[in-house]
């Protein structure tokens, strides 16, 4: 770059930084005024008499409006000192080849939010959702073009320059011809991961924008490797959605799954980095637990259920409960359970006439007709419930003439004269006589989902008409004691709360979250068909964006759905599956260096990924003598790893009991914090957890406590293994005592390095 080019660029900085703290400074006088209004018109309100509801809820009007006006005020300030912080990041000089185009290229800076002349109204700084900054991340010097409001504007990008500025200085610039080069993107990935999940908005690469502005389907699937960027994808898309259509949405129509608590609050940084409100989080799970807060029983939790098959134990129980597992959440009892809906609703509508005392209420062919054609529209037990009370509706002329008959007859005796004590009398023995009636309808226009769910294990000639050719497995008499066991001790198993869920929803008809018009589910490689199609029901209007990667599944038995099933059961029939729903497979991972990426690609057996080119140490195997060695190594390789800089470290151990054991060693001699399904917020510094609560989560440095062949002993436990050792950026090692994992065998020794604990 030559010196005046150097000094021109410094020049804009000054000015649009100028720019920037003029408009920071109205912005937060208007915000000020903003919220001094609004907080006056509340004190108003509670000191207000109003004459009338329709003035009180004018008032109440009134505030709303000026809580929004508040909000936006406050958005654009924090936008404005984001810009001070860093004005933009990007620019790309574009010439249109319109023949009415300007003759010269023009520049585009592109930042985290827009800035325009208040005067002109031209942009000084593009936000990075908009079209025109996309060619930004998706083309080089050269032919390129992007879809504006009006169609698509072709030209030819003349400079790409990339910068770095902290509070009005140019840290460095450089011209690219890619977005960014290896070097660059090797030192943003070289850094320590010292806080939580940051926006990557500078460093975006073309498969990545990809997904994020992906308008064309209203199911997107992200599949890629650890390390790929999912999670910030779903993010930035989140954010990208709100930039798009911020006249219509808010991040409140915006809902995110999440796999834990602790992941909620580790992601908590990146959509306020963007400018954004953070999205609405929930857990799967609090959801399940609601739904079926009904029943008196114990639900137990997938944490739960992951400890329990986690554990080195071997027994003809375990066995019996991982055969069941794997069966309940296959496509084979998918199709059981609609099959038993179906056979649920053909023994409903083929009841007998409703009858009273010799009177036909409903005949038989009339309660088919209305419960299997007429009422459809509505779930099974709505539909009962509508019978129900179309029965009551027959009644009343009968209970009538029964209260007038037994009137006469307590009349007729001369036992009592008094006439408001006759009829209350006859209305009593009416009822008395009415109860057994009236227990016999309630037992025939309910359905109760648990015991239904119940009867699937009780009765073996049902379950065998329902199963049709399905392959059964050969414990699965024993799978269904050990089922019934379980509910009479009032508890739940986590592979049944699924399937129960999925039928008590088709019975009495799920709740729509109308309000949710984007759904995002993260780490969706741990989902079966019973989740997709729970949420399907639960958020029938909106899009998705589902990411996952098979290699990280962490549950070595559930049996989970592709992503050509999923994308097969959430496609919009009337749009057909190739134009409704589409699957974007993601090729690169960005987080581990090369020499970590090759060695857990080893555990795997096969390359799941391109790393990026950033070269580290290899990893460690550590051999300890005993378990009290072993945690003396843990403690000297954190000590090893904090000397060359890593300021976040993970002690990862397979099981939550393993974690907590390992924590009450450690913690006397490290300031260590134990994460646990309980724990909400994301520690920086030292941490131990068990597997499945680090998914999703990365460290500088990781160390996987005990990697012996008693904790990763069999096949079924690979992709754990693999899953916790791409939790690491920099550095990771393995630590264990007497003989090492099978798992490892067949790993390339040259991918690691090998030393004994004691020194």
């Amino acid at each position: 770059m030559k010196e005046k080019e150097r000094i021109a660029e410094i020049e804009h900085l000054s000015r649009i930084m100028k720019e920037i703290d003029s408009q920071l400074a109205v912005a937060s006088e208007n915000h000020a005024k903003a919220q001094a209004a609004l907080d006056q018109s509340i004190a108003e309100y509670w000191d207000s008499i109003f004459s009338d509801a329709q003035d009180e809820a004018q008032f109440i009007e009134n505030i709303a409006r000026q809580r929004i006006l508040t909000a936006a005020s406050y958005r654009r300030c924090l936008q404005l000192t984001k810009l001070q912080e860093s004005a933009y990041f990007a620019r790309i000089d574009f010439q249109e080849s319109h023949p009415h185009a300007e003759p010269e290229s023009r520049p585009v800076y592109i930042g985290l939010a827009s800035l325009s002349d208040p005067q002109s109204h031209a942009l000084l700084i593009y936000d990075w959702r908009s079209p025109i900054a996309g060619m930004f991340y998706d083309f080089g010097r050269g032919p390129a073009h992007y879809l504006a409001p009006g169609g698509k504007i072709s030209g030819t990008i003349t400079l790409k320059r990339q910068y770095k500025i902290d509070h009005g200085q140019i840290i460095y610039m450089f011209d690219s011809d890619l977005k960014i080069d290896d070097e660059i993107l090797q030192a943003l990935l070289s850094k320590s991961a010292d806080s939580k999940m940051r926006t990557i908005v500078t460093s975006i690469q073309r498969e990545q924008n990809l997904a994020i502005r992906d308008e064309t389907h209203r199911v997107l699937f992200v599949r890629g490797p650890a390390g790929s960027g999912k999670t910030s994808i779903a993010l930035h898309r989140a954010a990208y959605l709100l930039y798009r259509d911020r006249r219509s949405l808010t991040a409140q129509n915006i809902l995110i799954f999440s796999p834990n608590r602790i992941f909620s609050d580790y992601i908590s940084n990146v959509l306020p980095e963007l400018g954004e409100e953070n999205i609405r989080q929930m857990m799967f799970q609090d959801y399940l637990l609601r739904a079926l807060s009904s029943y008196s029983v114990d639900v137990e939790e997938r944490d739960a259920q992951l400890e329990y098959l986690y554990l080195p134990e071997d027994s003809p129980d375990r066995r019996i409960r991982m055969a069941g597992i794997a069966f309940k959440s296959s496509p084979a009892f998918a199709a059981i359970i609609h099959r038993y809906l179906e056979t649920i609703e053909k023994e409903i509508a083929a009841l007998p006439d409703v009858e009273f005392e010799g009177r036909q209420l409903i005949p038989r062919d009339e309660w088919a007709e209305l419960f299997s054609k007429t009422l459809t529209y509505l779930p099974m037990a709505k539909r009962l419930a509508q019978l129900r009370k179309t029965v009551y509706t027959r009644l009343r002329p009968i209970i009538r003439q029964l209260r007038e008959d037994e009137a006469l007859h307590i009349a007729a005796t001369g036992e009592e004269v008094n006439e408001r004590t006759i009829r209350a009398l006859a209305r009593l023995n009416v009822r008395k006589r009415m109860e057994p009636f009236y227990s016999a309808l309630q037992e025939r226009t309910e359905l109760n989902p648990l015991a239904l769910y119940r009867r699937l294990f009780e009765d073996g000639d049902l379950f065998r008409r329902l199963a049709k050719d399905e392959s059964i497995p050969d414990e699965w008499p024993a799978v269904c004691q050990m089922t019934l066991e379980a509910m009479d001790n009032q508890q739940i198993f986590y592979e049944d709360s699924l399937p129960l869920l999925f039928l008590q929803g088709v019975l009495e008809g799920f709740t729509t979250y109308s309000d949710i018009r984007h759904l995002i589910i993260d780490e969706a490689q741990d989902y079966t068909l019973f989740h997709y199609e729970i949420l399907k029901r639960l958020f029938p209007k909106c899009s998705w964006t589902v990411l996952g990667d098979p290699a990280q599944s962490i549950h070595p038995y559930l049996h989970t759905a592709d992503f050509e099933t999923a994308s097969r059961i959430l496609a919009d029939a009337s749009a057909g599956t190739d134009e409704d729903t589409a699957i974007i497979q993601l090729s690169r991972s960005y987080r581990s260096t090369y020499e970590i990426q090759r060695f857990a690609e080893g555990i795997l057996g096969e390359n799941t990924a391109k790393p990026i080119h950033r070269s580290g140490r290899r990893p460690i195997l550590v051999q300890a003598a005993g378990s009290e060695d072993m945690a003396n190594a843990v403690i000297r390789q954190i000590g090893l790893f904090q000397q060359e800089g890593w300021k976040s470290v993970a002690v990862i151990c397979k099981t939550l009991q393993d974690a907590a054991a390992a924590y009450e060693k450690l913690s006397q001699h490290l300031d260590i914090h134990l994460i646990t399904p309980e724990s909400i917020e994301f520690k920086r510094g030292i941490v131990i957890a068990p597997a499945y609560l680090a998914k999703g989560l990365e460290f500088d440095a990781v160390i996987i406590y005990n990697v012996n062949d008693q904790t990763y002993r069999s096949a079924m436990e690979r992709n754990i293994l693999y899953t916790v050792c791409t939790r690491a950026l920099h550095r990771l090692a393995l630590v264990y005592s007497g003989n090492l994992s099978p798992l490892l065998s067949e790993v390339d020794p040259k991918t690691f390095e090998t030393e004994t604990g004691r020194h």
